[in-house]
């Protein structure tokens, strides 16, 4: 199962500082109801927002059975008790007390959360609605470990010995050698090695904004990670990227080489992802789902040989004959 097909744009982040105290029963001047009413209304997919008439004959058949006759492509009403819960969790910020409980109410809604995602709002509207994702980041490995139980460590454990394979398989290639040869053997190796993938599995032609253009395998590293210097302003940073990087990539904070700090962009807000490149990487790949977004295209065969040959969460047969030819060559190598 891949990411929905569909492009999110980027929006200007919304306030996500928690009301005072009072917002339970007030929220700017309003009352309790009208703010429970409209934020349930605003959970709801925009064809969902309007209830649906029902027909005469529907009407004389509730009549005359004095039951409710609900049509069948109408959905189930939200649950309040869910809704109290993403409210709870949106405007009570962790503390070393309560996140244990942000974490069990977070599992506890993942399928109003997922009702919600699904129905393709913006990241940016996804993280105003659900803060604790960008404040708790280890809830994006959580939410992906509900979506695929079975794989969602597969990266972590399974890259110790390809990126190996995947430096030695890349060789062969002369323009993956070249990039492999600019790495000192005391470098960052898994760079190394998702640098010799990513230009192994070069797309050459990609679709920035719906137009078809030519992209360089360097300038296909960029729609990855990119480097800033260490003391930058990384809110800033992420805010004042280009338009033409519309889907989730890594800021790295520091030297190229050795950064000392990663952050995945959502739009125009930064997450962080932690020290090392490899759990960044992780976080990366499942912000895609996590939030139901498409690849990069720049970088589609790359992330669908992950997604199909590390996690397995892509079967292999949908995948490019490029891709699942590098992967031979992979599984050929012996260490």
């Amino acid at each position: 199962m891949a990411p929905s097909p569909h492009t999110v744009p980027s929006l200007p982040m919304k306030d996500n500082m928690p009301l005072p105290s009072k917002e339970h029963f007030y929220n700017n001047g309003s009352g309790f109801l009208e703010y429970k009413l409209k934020n349930s209304r605003m959970s709801l997919p925009q064809d969902k927002k309007k209830r649906k008439r029902r027909s005469r004959q529907e009407l004389e058949v509730a009549a005359k059975s004095a039951k409710t006759v609900v049509a069948e492509d109408e959905e189930e009403p939200i649950t309040p008790g869910d809704q109290e819960k993403v409210d709870w969790m949106r405007y009570s910020p962790p503390t070393g007390d309560n996140q244990k409980k942000h974490r069990d109410l977070f599992i506890d809604t993942f399928s109003f959360r997922r009702k919600i995602i699904n129905g393709s709002p913006t990241i940016t509207d996804v993280l105003c609605q659900f803060p604790r994702l960008q404040d708790m980041p280890e809830l994006i490995n959580l939410e992906f470990q509900l979506l695929y139980p079975d794989q969602c460590d597969n990266f972590i454990s399974r890259w110790g010995r390809m990126k190996e394979q995947i430096i030695l398989a890349g060789e062969g290639n002369a323009s993956v050698l070249v990039q492999i040869q600019k790495f000192q053997p005391d470098d960052n190796r898994d760079l190394c090695a998702l640098t010799a993938l990513a230009f192994a599995l070069h797309k050459s032609v990609v679709q920035v904004r719906g137009t078809s253009t030519s992209s360089s395998r360097e300038n296909s590293l960029l729609f990855l990670v990119q480097s800033i210097p260490e003391g930058t302003d990384v809110e800033a940073a992420a805010k004042a990227k280009k338009p033409v990087y519309q889907q989730p990539f890594l800021l790295a904070l520091g030297p190229a080489r050795r950064p000392v700090q990663y952050f995945a962009v959502l739009d125009k807000v930064a997450v962080p992802c932690g020290t090392s490149l490899i759990t960044a990487i992780d976080r990366l790949f499942k912000c895609h789902f996590v939030f139901n977004v498409h690849y990069s295209s720049a970088l589609l065969h790359f992330w669908h040989f992950i997604a199909a040959f590390i996690y397995e969460v892509l079967d292999p047969h949908t995948v490019k004959p490029i891709i699942r030819s590098f992967a031979s060559s992979v599984r050929a190598v012996e260490l």
